[in-house]
């Protein structure tokens, strides 16, 4: 449960650092508080985009090409965000389960 919830933490750390920090950035220079993206995409509260700001989740399929749209963001760069954070995600897995695997293995070898 512990290894559970630490990945759990960088991969959420690393959803901010990537989409989060991009969606924060292009939605400031829009103009728009968090309440009022929420709202132009029919959430009724801003926990949806601060969650998605903060790395707890990722904003829903269907409303990336609005969110585009409204934070003025190119398709482009959102869906580079999106592959890049796929691409350090599967960096950051092979590092866990390569920890884990030398891990077991030492504990045979003792």
């Amino acid at each position: 449960m512990i290894l559970r919830d630490k990945n759990e933490t960088e991969e959420r750390k690393l959803r901010a650092e990537t989409i989060g920090e991009l969606l924060k950035n292009m939605r400031q220079k829009s103009g728009l508080t968090q309440l009022a993206l929420a709202r132009k995409l029919t959430y009724s509260t801003a926990q949806f985009v601060s969650n998605w700001e903060r790395g707890i989740s990722l904003p829903p399929l269907d409303v990336l090409p609005k969110l585009c749209a409204l934070c003025k963001i190119s398709p482009k760069t959102l869906v580079q965000a999106i592959f890049d954070y796929q691409g350090e995600l599967l960096k950051l897995e092979k590092r866990q389960l390569m920890a884990f695997i030398n891990k077991s293995t030492a504990r045979k070898r003792a």
